[in-house]
């Protein structure tokens, strides 16, 4: 099992803007002392729900800041920027890092976002499936043009090249069954975040993905299969409930907030689930969250979270967003500790165990 931290950037707006960020590069330089194998980066656009709307960039100024840990994007959104760009982005970090990026991708699905950006989301399959194309041609290593229904490129070739051959890992944000086939073709990892969500039904997508994946003749377990959760470690379940409950409250209401259905954001097709999930996430309690989808309280409680999406959910990278809904510098580094010094053991040795039984 691999250990990373994801962030969303997501703040009261109480605090000066520029210290969120000086704030999280102190907490990435701990992550890395610590021993955690990755950060993720989000990729979000006009709201407190997530204020970092450039993703590589931040990623190339953690390259600098650390030496060994992999720096995750979770997810460049494709059908906001030109792709080649994407790839000379990604191209620059992997060579900044020494080879340490991660590049998760997505399509995004916040009406706001496309609106800023003059996007109609009913394209947004469309386009991803073409940035796609496009990224690969990139990554070939040849020189290529490209002429379809979004985007024209005229012979270009990529520099410099990623350093890890032939390109960096892609991931992708995954929730329908074409996703779920197109990233089978490519071989590629899914992004799955599971918030306030059945183990049935992470269970029968990660099924579904996996049909597509043994079609193509590989094995879905034999490559990075990250799941994010927010998580936060405390001495006791009281105190982690004291703590978290108000975050993730005001995370919740928040996220309802940017999602189609909400008051003025209409639901464009393909985009249907994420009603679904916002009138879920409109009824949730803090209990009901501590209870599933979320991992709160002790580090016995929260390992114990952990070996049961490892064991059942198939995820092999367990990415805890530990800082949300406006969650303070100190709290957040002492949960970090804790978990890297009482969570990651036992969920490794339980793990290794079950692995020689």
């Amino acid at each position: 099992m691999k250990f990373g931290m994801m962030y969303l950037f997501s703040e009261y707006g109480n605090i000066p803007q520029a210290q969120v960020f000086k704030e999280f590069l102190e907490e990435v330089e701990l992550a890395e002392e610590l021993g955690f194998d990755s950060i993720w980066l989000p990729e979000h656009h006009f709201t407190v729900y997530g204020m970092l709307g450039d993703t590589l960039t931040m990623a190339a100024a953690i390259a600098q800041r650390t030496k060994r840990i992999k720096i995750g994007t979770a997810v460049v959104l494709l059908p906001l920027q030109h792709p080649v760009r994407v790839a000379e982005q990604a191209a620059l970090v992997d060579c900044l890092s020494e080879g340490r990026l991660l590049l998760g991708v997505g399509r995004a699905y916040q009406p706001g976002e496309f609106a800023g950006f003059g996007e109609n989301p009913d394209n947004s399959r469309d386009m991803f499936f073409e940035s796609m194309d496009i990224l690969m041609k990139c990554f070939s290593g040849e020189r290529f043009s490209h002429k379809g229904d979004f985007w024209q490129v005229e012979d270009v070739q990529l520099y410099p090249s990623p350093v890890q051959d032939p390109h960096p890992p892609i991931y992708m944000a995954a929730v329908s069954p074409p996703s779920y086939k197109l990233a089978a073709e490519h071989g590629l990892s899914i992004l799955r975040g599971p918030r306030f969500t059945s183990m049935d039904l992470v269970k029968s997508q990660f099924a579904e993905y996996s049909k597509y994946m043994k079609a193509a003749g590989r094995d879905p377990m034999a490559i990075d299969q990250p799941l994010l959760m927010q998580t936060f470690v405390a001495e006791s379940d009281g105190e982690a409930k004291n703590i978290a409950e108000k975050h993730a409250m005001w995370y919740h209401e928040l996220l309802q907030s940017v999602l189609p259905g909400a008051p003025g954001k209409k639901i464009h097709k393909g985009y249907e689930i994420y009603d679904t999930v916002r009138e879920k996430h409109a009824k949730v309690t803090y209990d009901q969250l501590a209870d599933w989808g979320s991992a709160f309280g002790t580090p016995e409680h929260v390992a114990e979270r952990i070996i049961t999406y490892a064991e059942e959910a198939n995820t092999n990278h367990w990415m805890a967003e530990m800082k949300f809904g406006g969650m303070n510098h100190e709290d957040t580094m002492r949960s970090m500790r804790l978990f890297a010094e009482e969570v990651i053991p036992r969920v490794n040795d339980a793990l290794g165990k079950d692995a020689a039984a």
